[in-house]
């Protein structure tokens, strides 16, 4: 990449020198403005309105000159929190997460610190987003595999442990945060944010707090596989919290297969792998909808939700 860039840099300068536009600019490096680091802990849904300085990418991710950059931060004044800015040139790429308050950082985690809050908060915290004493810990759910799934040793891989943790803050904001580990393949994991507080009604009653993710087609163009991961709310059609629920069911629309997930404090904690006992036909433009039921620690259904 080093001669790439020397090369780039070649004709940058022949392109001024020949009065041509083909190298834009570099982008200055501007000084990262005072408290830049993103307040998660503020009420409301914060993540759809302040902008993160475009400083604070250039600072974190300088571009090559002559690289594009998507989105382009040549003209982009902001990027939103929690995405990513991806670098290109030729056959060259690299991307630069950013929007959390820390940089995203490397480190080991062990199977059995996945079975611990103080493990799950070390290991989500090397997303970038700390998880502190700021955020309560809900609890976690180890993934639950249903059906005939591949074995891991056709993935060469001797241990996959997977779980899905759940924190959250004094406005209700939900962290979602997913854990893998991968064995000799190693570790990783993605936190994700959202509304934990009562909202607004819901056209069509209440959505359920997670959808399908990584879903698989047959040859047939039918449903192979999919999975449901997150942490989020489990409300009534008036978009009130149901803190009283305990449990949530829930599968894929037109299927019998439901698997069940823990509620805690209204914030459901999901994770699982599903085999569909039902021929259900896929389009990938199209996503599949979920349906879920809610209940209390009696049983008794509370509510129900739908993708």
């Amino acid at each position: 990449m080093d001669h790439k860039r020397e090369f780039v840099g070649v004709l940058c300068t022949l392109a001024l020198a020949t009065g041509l536009s083909a190298c834009g600019a570099p982008i200055p490096r501007e000084a990262v403005p005072e408290g830049w680091a993103l307040e998660v802990h503020q009420p409301g849904e914060w993540w759809t309105q302040p902008l993160i300085p475009r400083s604070v990418v250039v600072q974190r991710c300088p571009p090559p000159i002559g690289w594009a950059s998507e989105p382009d931060l040549s003209n982009v004044t902001g990027v939103l929190p929690g995405s990513d800015v991806e670098y290109s040139f030729a056959s060259d790429d690299y991307h630069c997460s950013v929007g959390w308050s820390e940089p995203a950082s490397e480190g080991e985690f062990s199977v059995a610190d996945m079975s611990t809050e103080a493990g799950l908060r070390r290991a989500c915290s090397r997303s970038g987003l700390p998880m502190d004493a700021s955020w309560r810990f809900l609890g976690s759910k180890p993934s639950e595999r249903v059906g005939d799934l591949p074995g891991m040793e056709e993935g060469g891989l001797e241990t996959w442990e997977v779980a899905t943790a759940a924190f959250i803050d004094e406005f209700g904001t939900v962290v979602s945060c997913l854990v893998e580990h991968m064995g000799d393949a190693g570790t990783f994991q993605w936190v994700e944010l959202s509304v934990g507080a009562d909202t607004a009604v819901t056209p069509g009653g209440a959505a359920c707090p997670v959808q399908p993710r990584n879903m698989a087609r047959d040859d047939d163009g039918t449903l192979m596989d999919y999975q449901l991961r997150g942490a989020g709310a489990v409300r009534e059609d008036r978009g009130k919290i149901l803190t009283e629920a305990t449990t949530l069911r829930i599968g894929v629309v037109g299927d019998s297969v439901m698997t069940s997930h823990p509620v805690v404090d209204g914030i459901a904690i999901v994770d699982a792998s599903v085999v569909p006992n039902a021929t259900i036909p896929f389009d990938w433009d199209q996503p599949l909808p979920v349906e879920g039921q809610i209940y209390d620690a009696d049983g008794d259904l509370l509510a129900t939700c739908r993708g």
